[in-house]
């Protein structure tokens, strides 16, 4: 089988060509309690990924995609005729989030936005998982994550070799209710993300109700056009009769256009803020997990020093059996090991929170920017059609109240009445 694409909210054309990624060249080991060694920084290894084609003719969409690399790991340098569905890309993501806890993996996109069925959902969902792709690629630790290699270079239905556990807010604080988190900026960090989140999620129903409005107004026009048609038809006077049946066909034009303005707006700002409320949900979990994480090497630590008493006791026993020794000291070195390597997790996933904090605020301001453009682009766009459609009526309107004037021919001149009097007086009167 091939490997897939995904969707998403507004995003660039242009993301449909690869982007090069620059990552470190040791891929890391999958022990959740062991710390995981940073890859080298020697730069020179990538992984490109190009989706090339969604078919939405399925009940599960179908991205085909491609791929090149330089990675050690893959036995491959390309990849070609690749496809995946929609729910294998959701099942490379869990597996990413689940096993990264020092990384922040950007929400799937969705598969489908409020285009929906046409071509523009189709072009909005194939560059939605171009970016995501993009950006999972180019994260120098996801690019060396072995269910991504198996992602890729699977000939049947990926599925990932640890079955993820669903995080939620109870579990994360299972190990210690009162862990304490000594990193401000980080801590700082979680409580913006549960803000946004509830900020993101109430802008996007409004928006979503801005629209049906709009849709409700367009339907509201069109009703009113027809009926002014149908009024014009059987109006006697000429100028009215016309001017009806136009000011009738106009609305219903307008009432076009204000329903792909209702659409555009909902899937410019409405399906961006649903989709960067989940983010900000999945920013403030992984902040959680890391909490977790602490509370695990707390609990460590105590345990280590509770080995360590035991052993002192057994020190100064009267008795001491051999067997009993032994055992101590196992269980020691092993609980001291343990608490080491939790030591070294929680310092690699703070420091690499950090990073993948800011890249992730970067991505953040930038899609929003080439929202907001592309909604107020967009509304301008929408707005001035339907003045044109205004501007077009003009002249029909001004006809109904213009004066009916008959007019004479006198000679080679077109004279009103009056006109023609006044002139037949003048030569009377020479």
């Amino acid at each position: 089988m091939a490997v897939p694409q995904e969707p998403s909210a507004s995003v660039n054309e242009g993301l449909n060509q690869t982007r090069q990624v620059t990552t470190n060249k040791v891929s890391r080991p999958r022990q959740r309690n062991d710390p995981l060694p940073q890859p080298p920084q020697d730069e020179g290894y990538y992984l490109r990924i190009s989706i090339t084609t969604l078919d939405k003719n399925r009940r599960d969409p179908v991205f085909k995609f491609k791929a090149i690399t330089n990675l050690p790991r893959f036995k491959h340098t390309s990849y070609s005729h690749l496809e995946r569905t929609y729910n294998e890309f959701e099942r490379l993501y869990n597996s990413l989030a689940y096993s990264n806890p020092e990384c922040i993996v950007p929400a799937l996109p969705f598969s489908a936005t409020s285009y929906q069925g046409t071509e523009e959902d189709e072009r909005r969902v194939k560059n939605a998982m171009q970016q995501w792709v993009n950006r999972v690629s180019m994260n120098p630790i996801l690019c060396h994550d072995e269910e991504l290699r198996s992602f890729i270079e699977t000939d049947f239905a990926f599925i990932p070799a640890t079955k993820p556990r669903k995080r939620s807010g109870s579990f994360i604080f299972r190990f210690s209710p009162e862990v304490k988190d000594g990193d401000m900026d980080l801590a700082q960090a979680k409580s913006t993300s549960h803000a946004l989140e509830s900020h993101f999620i109430e802008i996007s129903k409004n928006v979503q109700k801005l629209a049906k409005s709009r849709k409700g107004l367009a339907i509201c026009n069109n009703e009113v056009g027809i009926k002014s048609h149908a009024l014009g038809t059987v109006e006697k006077h000429p100028p009215l009769s016309n001017g009806l049946r136009r000011l009738g066909k106009t609305l219903q034009i307008i009432s076009e256009l204000q329903r792909s303005q209702a659409i555009s707006e909902a899937a410019a700002l409405g399906d961006f803020f649903s989709y960067y409320a989940i983010n900000a949900r999945i920013v403030k979990e992984t902040l959680s997990n890391r909490l977790r994480i602490i509370s695990e090497h707390e609990n460590a630590v105590k345990e280590t020093i509770s080995k360590k008493r035991y052993m002192e006791r057994l020190k100064s026993s009267t008795s001491i059996k051999t067997d009993k020794v032994d055992e101590a000291l196992k269980d020691f070195k092993y609980a001291e090991n343990y608490e080491q390597n939790l030591d070294a997790r929680v310092k690699r996933v703070t420091k690499n929170l950090h990073s993948e904090l800011r890249n992730y605020e970067n991505n953040r301001t930038q899609d929003f920017i080439k929202s907001i453009k592309e909604y107020v682009n967009k509304q301008i766009m929408f707005e001035k059609q339907q003045l044109k459609e205004l501007e077009k009526l003009r002249p029909d309107i001004n006809a109904i109240t213009k004066r009916n004037v008959r007019t004479y021919t006198l000679g080679e001149e077109e004279l009103s009445a009056r006109a023609v009097a006044e002139k037949l007086s003048i030569t009377f009167a020479k």
